[in-house]
């Protein structure tokens, strides 16, 4: 079993190219005094009466390959500390929005998705 990896080669959402190759490390989000939690694709900010927990961008598997569910990655993401090796085992690429099967103009064609996650 390998553990998951970043893979920004050629893309770089977060402003730098310093992620690519390091492993994701493992975050869950728990409120305790919250019992909802909602991650919202294509959008950085929480409906009225929610509470943003992070805004950051929409990560999953290549399209090409296996399936994978999709996950809101922080803006400001982290890197396990010493985990540089590039296994290829599970590979977070950015989400980018495809028209056709999204309504454009209200997305753009090969850009970025962002996300945010909320509670309440």
């Amino acid at each position: 079993m390998y553990g998951a990896e970043y893979e920004l080669d050629t893309i770089y959402p977060f402003g730098s190219t310093s992620l690519n190759n390091h492993d994701v490390p493992c975050a869950v989000c728990y409120v305790p005094t919250r019992g909802s939690k909602l991650m919202i694709p294509a959008r950085n900010t929480c409906p009225t009466g929610w509470t943003e927990e992070y805004d950051g961008y929409l990560m999953a598997q290549a399209y090409r390959l296996q399936a994978t569910e999709y996950v809101c990655v922080d803006g400001q993401p982290e890197a396990t500390p010493g985990g540089y090796t590039n296994h290829d085992g599970a590979l977070f690429y950015p989400v980018e929005a495809r028209c056709g099967t999204l309504p454009c103009p209200n997305y753009v064609e090969g850009r970025e998705l962002t996300c945010v996650v909320c509670t309440k």
